[in-house]
């Protein structure tokens, strides 16, 4: 069985798409609602991760499993969020998920996603290794090393991702994927940063890479991984190959420059942030891995 926390964001969609269409494993899908009707396969529960009675229902239901495998997903996401509240972005990111892995029992495996964000900046074209040394960009990134110890000390896996892409399976939520396409629909402009550059992957292809690693028990003695993409593309980059997937016009993308930025983002952004992905392709066997759009 497949134990997902904070299944209800946007990975978390796709992760159950690719572990339903990839494996043969039911799955326990937690988040804040829990109230959603799965298929035979699939039951939804309610967790709120710094609730630990929840945390306890969470073991009463998994507690007969032979093969628990866990993705924990939940956390307080937003940079700028977590400068604006950094009391509750410390009790989500951090305390709650020492409490979740002190107390959730009968674990086989379990894979933290993390984020590009604790490497900080990096040297053009120079992508970080799993090894490199972690330079944290701003607070959130400071959260996620933390919390990459904690997990990696408990004995389990750490998952290191770059900005993920892609149409929202969340109901009644768009991603920022669905706002370009909807405003270059409705005739508007997007101005997109030309000078910021990262080795993006779309959600449903860093979905399916993860429940692989899940599913390779050799992948396990790797405390932590990387999954991107191969290229190195700024979010204008991206932009233009979205238009012209969508059939819209790409000269509604604009291209804006990260130093002229003074209201987009309030906590620090590493200009270049690339991930070496060589690992987790030796792993799985993989040739490339490539952004689908």
């Amino acid at each position: 069985m497949y134990l997902i926390i904070g299944a209800g964001g946007f990975l978390g969609r796709y992760l159950i798409k690719n572990i339903l269409s990839e494996t043969a494993d039911n799955i326990l899908a937690a988040d804040m609602l829990g109230k959603e009707k799965g298929n035979s396969r699939l039951r939804w529960t309610k967790c709120d991760v710094t609730d630990n009675e929840d945390i306890e229902h969470i073991n009463k239901l998994t507690r007969e499993e032979e093969h628990l495998k866990v993705i924990y997903l939940a956390a307080y996401h937003h940079p700028d969020k977590v400068l604006q509240n950094p009391r509750m972005a410390w009790q989500i990111n951090v305390i709650a998920l020492a409490e979740f892995l002190n107390r959730l029992e009968n674990v086989e495996s379990l894979y933290y996603p993390s984020t590009e964000v604790v490497y900080g900046q990096g040297r053009e074209g120079i992508a970080f290794k799993e090894d490199s040394p972690l330079h944290p960009a701003n607070r959130y990134g400071e959260h996620k090393s933390i919390a990459e110890r904690m997990v990696n000390a408990s004995g389990y896996n750490v998952i290191r991702f770059p900005v993920l892409m892609g149409p929202s399976l969340v109901p009644n939520k768009k991603h920022f994927y669905d706002e370009i396409v909807d405003t270059l629909r409705n005739g508007g402009i997007m101005e997109m940063f030309e000078d910021q550059k990262r080795s993006m992957i779309d959600f449903d292809t860093a979905a399916r890479i993860l429940v692989r690693l899940q599913e390779t028990p050799a992948a396990r003695k790797y405390p932590v991984v990387n999954i991107s993409g191969d290229e190195a593309l700024s979010k204008y980059e991206l932009g233009l190959r979205i238009a012209g997937r969508h059939g819209l016009d790409k000269k509604k993308i604009i291209p804006i420059s990260m130093d002229g930025d003074n209201k987009i983002f309030t906590a620090k952004r590493a200009r270049e942030t690339l991930l070496d992905n060589s690992l987790v392709k030796r792993i799985l066997n993989l040739n490339e891995l490539k952004i689908k759009v």
